[in-house]
C-alpha cells in the first residue's frame, strides 16, 4: 500500500495552514475550512528562510573565525 503524499497549504481565504495530501495531479488540494482550492507551498516558503539563516550564520562564524586570526 502506498503512504499517502502529504504536502503544506497555507489558504489566503481563511488563513489556515497545514498538510493536506493532494486530490490531483497538479498538487492541488480544497481548503478544509472554506473549500478554496489551495496549491502547496514551495520549498523555499516552507524551509527556505530557516535554511537560509543557518547557512549566514555559518558564514558569518567562519568569517569571524579567519579575521580574528591566531
Amino acid at each position: 500500500m502506498m503512504r499517502p503524499r502529504m504536502r503544506s497549504y497555507k489558504c489566503a481565504v481563511c488563513k489556515w495552514q497545514g498538510t493536506l495530501e493532494p486530490i490531483d495531479p497538479g498538487d492541488a488540494a480544497p481548503c478544509p475550512e472554506c473549500g478554496v482550492y489551495l496549491y502547496p507551498l514551495s520549498w523555499m516558503q516552507t524551509w527556505g528562510v530557516a535554511l537560509s539563516l543557518v547557512g549566514l550564520s555559518v558564514v558569518g562564524v567562519m568569517l569571524f573565525v579567519l579575521l580574528r586570526g591566531p
